[in-house]
């Protein structure tokens, strides 16, 4: 009796996105719309609030030009890292819907690198500088913890079995029909 090789059987095809991928895309779309709302905004205040910019170049003894330079300079970086953080999001939240395996890379290794940047605010951010045993302000954790909440589930999302097939298969209209079986005739 003659048997076909033993080769496993393919995965079932999808016809709908998974529940995984719609909570991933929703995900995407809410940090998208955060980062519309607050980005710039959140990170300029932040940034007025650190350490990092000297305001005494704005002495008017001094050269005053320089310093709003400087602070405009400052000022349109934050502003266009946000714009790029909110069309990258934008660009991901509708590839993964598409099924494309680039996006749900791309996703993971930002949502990775967003969950190691928020405990590292975490990290620095509660410190009572030169304070010992001052209390730290907690609304501050509680709103970074939220805001680890998005990318967590995201990558949760991501890794689960139905995923994983709905960006092997390409999404809904695979690109490319998968190739037929071969089998090699006996002789």
């Amino acid at each position: 009796m003659l048997t076909p090789p033993s080769t496993p059987l393919p995965p079932e095809l999808l016809h709908r996105k998974p529940g995984t991928v719609t909570t991933a895309q929703v995900m995407l779309w809410l940090q998208f719309s955060f980062l519309i709302c607050c980005g710039a905004g959140g990170g300029l205040t932040a940034l007025f609030w650190s350490s990092a910019l000297d305001f005494s170049d704005f002495e008017f003894g001094r050269d005053f030009s320089q310093g709003v330079g400087d602070l405009a300079a400052v000022v349109t970086a934050v502003i266009g890292a946000t714009v790029a953080v909110v069309i990258l999001f934008g660009v991901l939240a509708v590839k993964i819907g598409a099924g494309r395996r680039w996006a749900q890379v791309t996703t993971i290794v930002v949502m990775l690198l967003a969950f190691v940047v928020g405990f590292f605010g975490l990290y620095t951010g509660f410190q009572a500088s030169g304070q010992a045993g001052a209390p730290v302000d907690g609304s501050r954790l509680i709103g970074t913890l939220a805001g680890l909440a998005m990318p967590l589930v995201t990558l949760l999302c991501l890794f689960t079995g139905s995923a994983n097939q709905w960006f092997r298969q390409q999404g809904r209209d695979p690109l490319r029909p998968p190739p037929p079986p071969s089998y090699t005739p006996y002789r």
